[in-house]
């Protein structure tokens, strides 16, 4: 089976659900600060089991760069007219460096112990985790590995468009590949819809990479997945811009750190809870730590995020893919999606033989950015709800 349909998923995808897109997001993110929100000093973002602020008896450093990256977003929205996460992140890249008020903000914070040149390369590990953490559903759901299966063809807000896909799974290889962070998508793989038949390049058998997993004060190393850029199956996932779960994995060469592959996290191991099992010098397994690591690995920014596509390990691999089954496909469904991001638009205009094959447009609010780039490329719009979507619709 050589024929293959192709998926374009963006934000809008995950919205039904309550993933929060757009101004929602930028909302949160700008409220943080009147949150609870605190800071361990391992680095990591942390919030008491019953939903109120660690209380360490005192600030933690990174207590201090999160203080100092919420007044930058401040400053940051009153020189914008407005606050937009991405745009932020373009921002603390390469911007932060030449704008003339950061020493100023920066002032309140600044001690023996912490500087300005500190603080500033403190912004991303924070800004990151931030974001990170206010991806989740309506119910709090990150994780999706304890949900039960579903073993009818319904799912509130998604039935519609799931059943078009598994019905034309049975001629077609289905590419899905998708801007989102969130875990959401892999959730179908647990439903009589993809009937666990989806992969995503990442393999656990015979991985040397392993996850701290603690309960009941004892302390379980679980294999963790690596990625290989194996997809032997139907429905094959392409997370362009990297995933709450994905983690650069760092090794030791001697005071060194590399970067070795990427792993998949799983639920309840923390990001500096990482190790592979290698050989030491007397011929005896052990544990080595990439203990750098603070938190997912996934893009984000205007600009900042098309500057990582071409990393080797990873990215540029996706984008290879993206690009070849473009080109291969016989159907290209974009569902969520603004077209407001130029290399996404750019790659689909030059690999996608718009003049030959279908391209449909799934929103049922379509805005002028989409609209226009949908009347370039020729497609057939379909203004309905991810859960109304027919077989029909895609004829």
């Amino acid at each position: 089976m050589n024929n293959s349909i192709s998926l374009l998923l963006g934000a809008g995808f995950s919205a039904p659900i309550g993933y929060p897109i757009g101004k929602t997001l930028n909302a949160l993110l700008m409220n943080s600060k009147n949150g609870n929100i605190g800071f361990h000093t391992s680095g990591s973002l942390v919030i008491n089991t019953d939903g109120s602020k660690p209380d360490f008896g005192f600030k933690t450093s990174y207590d201090i760069d999160f203080e100092f990256c919420c007044a930058l977003m401040d400053h940051f929205a009153s020189i914008r007219n407005g606050f937009d996460y991405e745009e932020f992140y373009d921002y603390i890249s390469d911007n932060v460096y030449f704008d003339k008020n950061v020493d100023r903000i920066a002032k309140p914070f600044i001690s023996e112990t912490i500087s300005i040149t500190s603080l500033v390369s403190g912004l991303k590990k924070i800004f990151n985790q931030l974001v990170a953490y206010y991806l989740h559903d309506s119910e709090g759901n990150r994780y999706y590995d304890n949900q039960p299966y579903l073993a009818d063809k319904y799912f509130p807000g998604y039935t519609g468009l799931m059943k078009c896909i598994s019905e034309l799974s049975n001629r077609y290889i289905i590419n899905i590949h998708t801007l989102n962070h969130d875990l959401f998508l892999e959730s179908f793989n647990s439903t009589e819809f993809f009937k666990g038949e989806l992969c995503d390049g990442f393999e656990e058998l015979g991985s040397k990479y392993y996850g701290g997993l603690y309960s009941n004060d004892r302390k379980y190393m679980v294999r963790l997945s690596r990625y290989t850029g194996s997809y032997n199956k139907p429905f094959r996932l392409y997370k362009l811009h990297g995933s709450l779960d994905y983690e650069l994995f760092y090794k030791s060469e001697g005071s060194i750190l590399t970067s070795d592959v990427y792993i998949k996290k799983r639920f309840g191991i923390g990001h500096p809870d990482l190790y592979k099992e290698i050989t030491n010098s007397r011929s005896e397994l052990e544990y080595q730590n990439s203990w750098i690591n603070y938190h997912p690995d996934f893009l984000t920014g205007t600009t900042s995020k098309i500057e990582r596509y071409d990393e080797p390990l990873l990215f540029k691999k996706l984008f290879e893919h993206f690009k070849e089954n473009l080109h291969h496909t016989d159907m290209l469904m974009i569902v969520g999606y603004g077209a407001k991001d130029t290399e996404i638009n750019r790659l689909i205009f030059q690999y996608f033989e718009f003049h030959r094959n279908k391209l449909f447009i799934i929103d049922p609010y379509p805005g002028k950015s989409l609209v226009d780039f949908g009347l370039k490329l020729k497609a057939k719009f379909i203004t309905k709800h991810l859960n109304d979507i027919t077989i029909n619709d895609l004829k």
